[in-house]
């Protein structure tokens, strides 16, 4: 049930959230980073959503400044803890 409502959640998502969630984390993204990052969450979110999430992490190293790939990384590493048993 959990998983359907992360699958509604990305189905809705703008470029305009991932905006305003950046900023409201104190991570200023470009345009090119925002493109990215809305369809890396777009096309593989199950990859996120696995055990395997790195691999999208160290993909993302040639389309993100290094600095702000590791506030992304450390607030995914955050909410995933924090919500991992309900991807079980």
């Amino acid at each position: 049930m959990f998983y359907n409502l992360i699958i509604n959640y990305i189905n809705k998502l703008t470029i305009d959230d991932i905006k305003k969630f950046s900023i409201t984390n104190n991570i200023i993204l470009n345009d090119n980073e925002l493109n990215y990052i809305y369809n890396v969450i777009k096309k593989d979110y199950k990859l996120l959503l696995s055990n395997n999430y790195n691999i999208v992490f160290n993909n993302a190293k040639d389309y993100i400044d290094e600095t702000k790939l590791k506030k992304i990384y450390n607030l995914f590493i955050d909410y995933r803890s924090k919500y991992l048993n309900y991807l079980n």
